[in-house]
Formats: structure tokens, C-alpha cells, sequence
């Protein structure tokens, strides 16, 4: 009966991946506008599912409050160019800073500090991290969708294959000193082929871009395994199915989107 079940949520768990390919290749494909409508959904999505974490039951002020708030971030960088978008962050930040003054001057106590702190966190966890994506060219699009995908790929097979020795169990005990170094190295691999492929850079920048966004991809992980820890949970949401939630999909995006966007902004790896 276990092996049944256990096909079953391996059998969800592929279609839900197929399904998720098959709309982050179309959009990728279509390009412009269809990027950007991604980009913003799954950003919103993700910065929900973080909000309703910290705060499950109630809050429905703070949840409303951050959604759309994210929503007005994610508009300005869609309809406007890059940094113009930071006003709107701006904007974004003194409108929480409002709302938990307004709810302090009733409750007095530390819980709307919390509230907005939890509001700010959110937005810049998802939205921000994930809004240079909508102008990146083409191949920087690939670049940082794929390198964590096929990075994430060869540490879960190594680890559960070879894994024997954890590499931050006060984090996430079941992630090992093999499966990190096979993410390392997978994501070298990708950056250098993608780099002799298509890039703009010396192969030997690919590699080192690869390594440092390959830590990164990991430190994602970490990061909301520890944000899943903190307050109990398994998964971010049941959004997606077999696969958790949006967060579950995006932590290690995130910080490769975030980390890919101030290190191209120094040197170009890619055409424009």
C-alpha cells in the first residue's frame, strides 16, 4: 500500500512539474508581456503564501494591505522602466509604516511592528527579488530559471544517493555536504555551457558566475526551510500539487534572480 501511494504522489508530482514547464516555456517563448504577467502572479503568489505563514488564521488587514502593495510594486516595474520602480518601493514601505502607526495608536503593543515587519519582508522576499527578471534578455531569463532547476536536481539525487554527511542540520537536517557540492558543480556546468553557448563573457567568468549562483540557489533553499521551521510548517502552501507551494518553488529563483541582477549590472555575461 505505501509503494501505491508513493507512486501516486511521485506520478502528481510529475504532472504538476510538466504542467509548470509547460507554462514557463510558453511564457518564456511569447516573451514581453507574458514574462511580465508571470513574473507578477508567481510574485504575488509567493509573497501571499509568506504573509498567511506568519499570520494563518485573521490579519486579513495585513494580508490585503501587503497583497496590494505587492501588486502596485509589481505594476510600476512592469509598465515603467527598471528604476522606476523604486519610488513605488518607496511608496510601498511608508504606506506599511502608516498602517502600523495607525494600528499601534490602538493595539499598543509590539504586534503591529510585527505585522508591517512580517508585510515588508514579504514584499522584498518575492516581489523585489523577482522583479529584475521581467528585463532581463531572453537568455538571462533561461539562465536563472535553469541554473537552480538542474542545480536543485543534482543535489537531491546526490544526496539521496550518496548523502551521508549534513551540511547545516540547525537548518535543514536532511540536505548533506554531497548534494551541496553536486549543486555546485551542476550549476558550474550549466553556467559554462550556457557561457560558450550564447555568453559575452570569458568562460572563465561563467564559472565563477555559476559557483557564486550556485551558492546562492542553495542559501534560497536554506532560507525558506528556515522561514518553514520557524513556524512549523512542511510546505509553504498545498498550491501546487506534490510539489508544496509557490514559495517551495521559488526560494532558490529568488536569490538567483537577486544575485544575477547586481552582479550583470557590474559585467555583462550575456548580449542585450
Amino acid at each position: 500500500m505505501n509503494d501505491k501511494f508513493r507512486a501516486a504522489g511521485l506520478s502528481l508530482r510529475l504532472i504538476t512539474a510538466l504542467i509548470l514547464a509547460a507554462v514557463l516555456i510558453a511564457a518564456w517563448v511569447m516573451g514581453g508581456w507574458y514574462v511580465c504577467a508571470l513574473v507578477a502572479v508567481l510574485a504575488l503568489a509567493g509573497m501571499g503564501e509568506f504573509l498567511f505563514l506568519f499570520q494563518h488564521d485573521g490579519g486579513w488587514g495585513m494580508k490585503t494591505l501587503g497583497l496590494l502593495l505587492g501588486a502596485v510594486y509589481l505594476a510600476s516595474a512592469a509598465f515603467l522602466p527598471a528604476m522606476s520602480a523604486q519610488p513605488a518601493l518607496a511608496f510601498c514601505i511608508m504606506a506599511t509604516a502608516l498602517y502600523a502607526l495607525v494600528c499601534w495608536s490602538r493595539e499598543k503593543n509590539l504586534d503591529p511592528l510585527r505585522r508591517a515587519a512580517v508585510m515588508i519582508c514579504g514584499l522584498l522576499y518575492m516581489p523585489v527579488l523577482l522583479v529584475p527578471a521581467m528585463h532581463f534578455s531572453r537568455w538571462e531569463q533561461l539562465f536563472v530559471v535553469l541554473l537552480p532547476a538542474v542545480s536543485d536536481m543534482a543535489a537531491y539525487f546526490a544526496g539521496v544517493s550518496f548523502g551521508a554527511h549534513p551540511v547545516w542540520p540547525g537548518v535543514s537536517p536532511k540536505k548533506s555536504v554531497e548534494g551541496a557540492i553536486a549543486g555546485l558543480a551542476a550549476s558550474i556546468i550549466v553556467s559554462c555551457i550556457m557561457g560558450a553557448s550564447i555568453g559575452s563573457a570569458p568562460l572563465a567568468a561563467f564559472a565563477v558566475l555559476g559557483l557564486v549562483m550556485g551558492v546562492m540557489a542553495q542559501l534560497g533553499d536554506f532560507f525558506e526551510s528556515a522561514v518553514k521551521r520557524a513556524v512549523n510548517v512542511k510546505d509553504s502552501s498545498h498550491l501546487l500539487p506534490g510539489h508544496g507551494g509557490v514559495l517551495d518553488r521559488l526560494d532558490s529563483i529568488s536569490f538567483c534572480v537577486g544575485t544575477y541582477a547586481a552582479v550583470s549590472a557590474l559585467y555583462p555575461f550575456f548580449p542585450v
